[in-house]
């Protein structure tokens, strides 16, 4: 027998929000919203007082921060030694410079940046209190959870949920899903990816069992800068610059993991190397990828047929 799933579709972090329960009631619904909401308040860089806001501008000293933001800064520090640096959540001064300073949802929520924030700062320098929930940035680092803060917030809600009693749960967050207990399909759960250049477009579907997806691109978040450059959101660790946007580049990443958080550090991965230098990578850690370019070419490494249909 199917089981019967109720669902919730509304907008939290700046994003569309679809969360999907087996087992559960509305008020599971109403408590993933209500978590959501919390974690957006915590790590939100457009909100003057979240935790991630108070960090930046606290340059260097330590403060008390929420222990959901403790897993947030040590999984960005696990995220950058695990990419070598490609997936780097240091890069706010440098989005801020492209003019990605207001939040899109709501034009008067600004990043105000402390004087002395270097363009790329220092992670691995990060210390965090577990006991005392107190954390600490070196001086000249400014964070921005950006999209590991939606997969995080995905893996969360969802193992909250199955806490909670549901059977199942599917969250997603601006495309960074994660997916735990029995799903309406077969025991599992029916994963859409959007097509690279026309989000309102399924190009293909995944099958998970339990796991997390994560898609990203650089034509999700795009604007003209004041002097006629396009920008968008996606940076090269490298040179502080939006990612390049030939035909040969890859304009849209989809990985494959065990959890969102995983899912989305590996596709920044992708998206900052490149399929070429990532694929086999992925593939030998399970790690199912699949990239489209600039071109509208589609590839796949050997571990997406696992997943994929």
């Amino acid at each position: 027998m199917t089981p019967t799933v109720q669902r919730a579709r509304f907008r939290a972090m700046g994003s569309a929000v679809d969360v999907e329960i087996t087992g559960g009631s509305p008020g599971h619904l109403t408590l993933a919203r209500d978590r959501l909401a919390f974690l957006e308040s915590c790590w939100s860089r457009f909100q003057p007082y979240s935790d991630v806001s108070r960090l930046n501008d606290a340059q260097g000293e330590s403060i008390p921060v929420n222990p959901a933001t403790i897993v947030l800064l040590e999984s960005m520090e696990v995220g950058y030694a695990a990419t070598d640096g490609a997936f780097d959540p240091t890069l706010l001064e440098p989005l801020v410079s492209w003019g990605y300073s207001n939040s899109w949802i709501d034009p008067s929520a600004r990043t105000r940046l402390p004087d002395g924030v270097q363009s790329r700062g220092f992670i691995r320098g990060l210390s965090v209190d577990v006991n005392g929930n107190t954390a600490q940035l070196p001086p000249g680092t400014a964070v921005d959870a950006g999209g590991i803060g939606k997969g995080l917030a995905a893996d969360m809600v969802a193992e909250m949920l199955i806490d909670d009693g549901v059977r199942g749960a599917k969250v997603s967050v601006g495309g960074d899903v994660r997916v735990i207990g029995e799903g309406p399909d077969d025991g599992g759960w029916t994963v859409p990816v959007d097509d690279a250049f026309d989000p309102t477009v399924t190009a293909t579907e995944v099958m998970l069992a339990e796991g997390g997806l994560a898609t990203i691109g650089r034509l999700r978040k795009a604007w003209i800068t004041r002097d006629g450059q396009q920008a968008h959101e996606l940076l090269d660790p490298t040179t502080r610059a939006p990612l390049p946007t030939g035909f040969e580049s890859p304009a849209h990443a989809t990985v494959l993991a065990h959890s969102a958080v995983w899912a989305e550090v590996h596709a920044t991965l992708v998206m900052v190397r490149g399929a070429v230098n990532t694929f086999h990578r992925l593939a030998g850690d399970g790690l199912g990828a699949r990239v489209v370019d600039g071109g509208g070419q589609t590839f796949f490494n050997t571990a997406w047929a696992t997943f994929g249909r």
